[in-house]
């Protein structure tokens, strides 16, 4: 088993090809939220809430084969000081196609009982067992895409990534139109899937070669289940959802809760991007503690003001904008639409920390505050539904999301020296700008204008004033300031490109 050393690369590179890394994505998500809002659009009147409450709650027990599939092992590979060798990816993704085979089985033999729990017909198990069978798509990538992030070339993941969403967008389209209902959910995520898995092993270098080692397997599995056990739990917690809301309202109300949650989790996108480019970044920043602490401080402030100056915007729109291009059916979503899209911020943020704790190696401390978060979440939620339905889904998901930033943030600042200070920076700004919405919207609702547009003005130029007001408060974070360092820093950027280059360079 030879083993190939990484060159070395300096700290200043790394954050180099990170950033370029974090440009190219970035370029991709945008794009492909252009195309997810015309799916959005399209869909919206071509589909029902119980059409995406049927995919939701099928679509649920087959996303968990994803998780169960990786075990954490490619990130392992990633982490690790060394290029992994011939024998450990051998290793790693024959174990992959392994597990994900019993999975597939599992799935499909609980098939039946899932469908007639949620009296969801006998039409809903084909589908459940062509979702399970499409998480092949999912772990024959994985081995292959890790070849490419391990050697940061994300410009050509951000092709691939984006033929597959056009592929996406026009299946469901098109099989929607057709009349196909939730299938047409279905088929379009599997021919994602498929054209993906195409596009990602031919543009990888890697091929299946070498000898299967079952000592790899031991040593890299300690970090890979630390670090895979969380997102494990997340999508436990997640699933209260369509287990607990299909349960105790119906399918329905689960189709309007996850069509709001898609509709909010709109700039997600942007914090997959930042989580796929920081994890490798941060990882070759371990010896670098002053750096490593500098980068992700930089990152968080940056992200917050964006987030915190955007989103507030979006929430008080969304009384307009829901029924003007949506259509009257999903009006009783516009609230949850509104508290998803400030729980989505808090989703973010604590995202890239917890991308921070694994690269830092404490995978252990995520796994206890996501098992924490998640007994809270099931527990608290449920009887939220039992007692107020629907309208009580958002305050609880937006007030767990703030406990799990506050200790999350607590937890890295526990890295090394250089990140104190940390928790005030990161809390403080969605706390107050939290405040100031609420007072807008409040003061809005409150005054004599007639119409939803109306209110939504007032409410807007309120909030803006607030937020003017708060810039001058001493002690808190200049969240315009830091969108004029983020465009000074772009400005810079591209007079540095249009310069020649000159010997120095």
């Amino acid at each position: 088993m030879t083993e190939t050393a990484v060159p070395e690369v300096s700290t200043g590179e790394v954050k180099a090809r990170a950033l370029k890394g974090m440009f190219v994505l970035a370029a991709r998500t945008l794009a492909s939220q252009g195309l997810r809002v015309v799916s959005a659009l399209f869909l919206s009147r071509l589909l029902f809430p119980a059409d995406y409450g049927l995919f939701g709650i099928v679509s649920y027990a087959a996303s968990l084969g994803v998780f169960l599939g990786d075990l954490g092992l490619s990130a392992a590979l990633v982490r690790q000081p060394h290029e992994p060798t011939r024998d450990e990816t051998f290793t790693i993704f024959w174990c992959h196609q392994a597990l994900t085979a019993v999975i597939v089985a599992t799935v499909c033999a609980l098939a039946p009982q899932l469908t007639r729990g949620y009296a969801l017909g006998d039409g809903a198990v084909p589908m459940v067992w062509a979702l399970a069978l499409g998480l092949f798509l999912s772990s024959l990538r994985v081995i292959p895409l890790m070849a490419l992030e391990r050697r940061l070339a994300f410009s050509v993941i951000a092709r691939a990534e984006l033929v597959e969403n056009v592929v996406q967008v026009v299946t469901t389209i098109a099989l929607a139109a057709l009349g196909f209902g939730a299938w047409s959910l279905a088929l379009g995520g599997l021919a994602r899937g498929a054209v993906g898995l195409v596009l990602v092993w031919w543009a990888s270098p890697w091929r299946p070669r070498g000898a299967f080692r079952l000592d790899v397997l031991k040593r890299l599995l300690g970090f890979g289940l630390a670090f895979q056990l969380p997102p494990l739990v997340a999508a436990l917690v997640a699933g209260w959802v369509p287990l607990v809301v299909g349960r105790i309202l119906g399918k329905e109300a689960v189709g309007l809760v996850n069509w709001a949650w898609a509709l909010a989790s709109t700039p997600m996108m942007l914090s997959v991007v930042l989580n796929r480019v920081a994890f490798p970044a941060y990882c070759r920043l371990q010896d670098d503690p002053a750096g490593f602490a500098e980068y992700l401080r930089t990152s968080l402030r940056r992200l917050s003001a964006v987030l915190l100056l955007a989103i507030p915007c979006v929430v008080l729109v969304l009384p307009v904008v829901v029924p003007l291009f949506f259509g009257e059916r999903w009006v009783p979503a516009v609230a949850l639409v509104q508290w998803f899209s400030l729980e989505v911020v808090l989703t973010t943020l604590t995202g890239l920390l917890a991308t921070a704790q694994n690269a830092g190696g404490r995978p252990w401390e995520r796994l206890a505050v996501v098992v924490g978060v998640g007994a809270v979440r099931w527990a608290v939620g449920t009887w939220v539904i039992h007692r107020f339905g629907l309208a009580g889904i958002g305050p609880v998901g937006l007030l767990v999301g703030l406990v799990e930033l506050w200790v999350t943030a607590w937890l890295v600042t526990r890295l090394n020296a250089a990140m104190r200070g940390l928790v005030a920076q990161v809390v403080e700004p969605f706390v107050t700008v939290g405040l100031l919405l609420a007072g807008a919207c409040v003061a809005a609702l409150a005054m004599p204008v007639a119409g939803t547009l109306a209110r939504a003005l007032v409410g807007a130029v309120l909030f803006a004033v607030l937020v003017l007001a708060r810039e001058r408060l001493p002690g808190t974070l200049s969240l315009l300031g830091e969108l004029k360092d983020i465009l000074g820093f772009v400005r810079a950027r591209r007079a540095a490109s249009a310069a020649p280059a000159g010997p120095a360079t």
